[in-house]
């Protein structure tokens, strides 16, 4: 099955510093397959500079965000462990380690909505405490 949408994702991090949060809108696909749930979007570089395609899975209570162009990444939030990724901007890269609380999803006619609750941390060292909350809205 494949639908069209209208996208939002909101993440939030904590840090010593205090809290920030950072959200995007965009046109979206959802599509099912194989017991899993895809939903594909692009975000456009804040400067004008390359697209990056991302790509939402979730399968069962895992949830991986696959980043590629300007931004590189595959992260991986499954309850209760801690996976790895290379974190690649324009910028340099940073290896980070997604510790994950919770996934939760919801799925309706109108809409699905996924979150999680996950720490970040760089080689062993703790960096922050985040949220994410997808939000697809469907169109048609």
């Amino acid at each position: 099955m494949t639908r069209k949408g209208r996208l939002t994702v909101i993440g939030t991090q904590r840090d010593e510093s205090g809290e920030e949060q950072a959200s995007q809108t965009a046109a979206a696909e959802y599509h099912t397959g194989n017991g899993c749930i895809y939903i594909f979007y692009e975000e456009a570089a804040t400067d004008g500079g390359e697209i990056t395609k991302n790509i939402i899975k979730l399968k069962g209570g895992i949830l991986e965000l696959t980043k590629k162009g300007a931004v590189n990444a595959r992260m991986v939030f499954e309850p209760g462990k801690e996976h790895m990724t290379l974190y690649s901007t324009p910028f340099g890269a940073l290896p980070l380690g997604v510790l994950t609380d919770t996934v939760e999803n919801a799925l309706s006619e109108e809409e699905i909505r996924i979150s999680a609750v996950y720490s970040l941390t760089s080689q062993g060292s703790p960096i922050s405490r985040c949220k994410i909350l997808i939000k697809m809205q469907f169109t048609g």
